[in-house]
C-alpha cells in the first residue's frame, strides 16, 4: 500500500510538470506536433464501418493505420440482442464521426443500461471482440508492465450530441492484465473507466464509493482543477469477474481535453488496495486503452452519436 501511494504521489508531481509542458507547447494542429506530441488518428484512410443487430453486424471491425501506429475501429454493441437501424463510424481525413439511429431495440441484459460502446482501441486486447494488437509507438509500445509506464497525457478533441436515447458516458476504457496473452476476461484483470462526459449515474449497490480525487487538466486551452468520485466494482458480471475502477467527472468535459491517463492508472491502486491490498502495480501490464461513447436506447429508440477530431498521447 505504501509503495502504491508514493508511486501514485511521485506521478502526480511528474505529471505537473508534464501539464506546464504541455501547455507550453500545445498542438500546432492533426499529425505530429514538435514537442512529442503524436496524433494517433492522422491517417488518409476513408471508410463506413456498419454495425447492427446480427452476427457479423453487431463486432465489425477496421483498422486504421498511421505513419506511427494504428487504431482498431468498432460499433461493438454488445448488449443488443435484436434491433432495427443501423450504427455508422465513418472516417475521413483523419477525424471519426459516429452516428447511432436504431428503433426496436431488444437488450441481451435489461437489467445493464447499456446497449453499445462504439469504439477506437490501441494496444492489445486477445480477448474478444478484438483478439489481436495494434501498431504501437516506440514511447508506448503495449503491453506494458506498469514499473515501466512513462509518464502520458492523452489530448482529445470531440462532440457529442443526442436527439433520442442516452449518453451514458463518453470514455476512455483501460485495460490491465497480470499476464498480456490472456484471452478472457477474469479476477485479477483490471478495468479502468474514465468517465469524461455523462448522463448516467452510478447508483448499483455493487459499486463501492471509495473516494474523490482532483487532477490537474486542460480543457479547451485552459488549464484547470477536475474532481472525479472514484467507483470500485470488485467483480464485473460474476463472482470471478475482473475489478473495475470507475473514475466519474463532477462536471461534464466536452472539447479539447487532456487528462493524465498515467496518474489514473498507478493511482487505481490506492482505491483498489482498500478491497484487495494483495493487488499492486509492479504485479500489472498496461495491456490496451479504448475511447468510446457507452449508450443506451431510449423505450427502444436511440439518435446519437460523436465526432472525434483527434487523439493525442504526449508521453515524458
Amino acid at each position: 500500500m505504501r509503495k502504491a501511494i508514493l508511486l501514485a504521489v511521485i506521478l502526480a508531481l511528474v505529471s505537473i510538470v508534464a501539464l506546464v509542458l504541455l501547455m507550453l507547447n500545445g498542438s500546432s494542429g492533426k499529425g505530429t506536433d514538435h514537442h512529442g506530441g503524436i496524433d494517433l488518428m492522422l491517417s488518409y484512410d476513408n471508410f463506413s464501418l456498419i454495425g447492427g443487430w446480427g452476427p457479423s453486424l453487431s463486432y465489425p471491425i477496421a483498422e486504421i493505420y498511421t505513419p506511427h501506429s494504428s487504431l482498431f475501429v468498432s460499433t461493438f454493441l454488445w448488449n443488443i440482442k435484436s434491433a432495427k437501424g443501423i450504427v455508422n463510424m465513418t472516417f475521413h481525413s483523419s477525424y471519426l464521426n459516429v452516428s447511432v439511429k436504431l428503433s426496436h431495440v431488444v437488450k441481451i441484459q435489461d437489467d445493464i443500461n447499456v446497449d453499445g460502446y462504439p469504439t477506437l482501441m490501441y494496444g492489445k486486447e486477445g480477448w474478444f471482440p478484438f483478439y489481436a494488437s495494434t501498431m504501437t509507438l516506440p514511447q508506448l509500445k503495449l503491453p506494458l508492465k506498469l514499473s515501466s509506464l512513462p509518464t502520458f497525457y492523452s489530448k482529445v478533441d470531440f462532440r457529442v450530441y443526442q436527439v433520442n436515447g442516452t449518453i451514458d458516458d463518453f470514455s476512455y476504457d483501460i485495460w490491465l492484465s497480470q499476464n498480456p496473452n490472456v484471452t478472457y476476461l477474469h479476477y485479477p484483470c483490471i478495468e479502468i473507466m474514465v468517465w469524461m462526459y455523462h448522463e448516467e449515474n452510478i447508483s448499483n449497490p455493487y459499486f463501492i464509493k471509495e473516494g474523490n480525487i482532483t487532477v490537474q487538466a486542460i480543457i479547451n486551452g485552459s488549464e484547470t482543477n477536475v474532481a472525479f468520485t472514484v467507483y470500485v466494482l470488485p467483480h464485473t458480471g460474476s463472482s470471478n469477474g475482473w475489478v473495475g475502477v470507475y473514475y466519474v467527472s463532477s462536471k461534464d468535459l466536452e472539447g479539447d481535453v487532456s487528462l493524465p491517463l498515467s496518474y489514473f492508472i498507478i493511482t487505481s491502486f490506492t482505491f483498489i488496495d482498500k478491497v484487495f491490498p494483495s493487488l499492486s502495480p509492479s504485479q500489472y501490464y498496461l495491456d490496451a486503452m479504448q475511447l468510446g461513447m457507452e449508450f443506451n436506447d431510449k423505450n427502444g429508440y436511440v439518435n446519437l452519436g460523436y465526432i472525434l477530431y483527434y487523439w493525442y498521447l504526449y508521453c515524458y
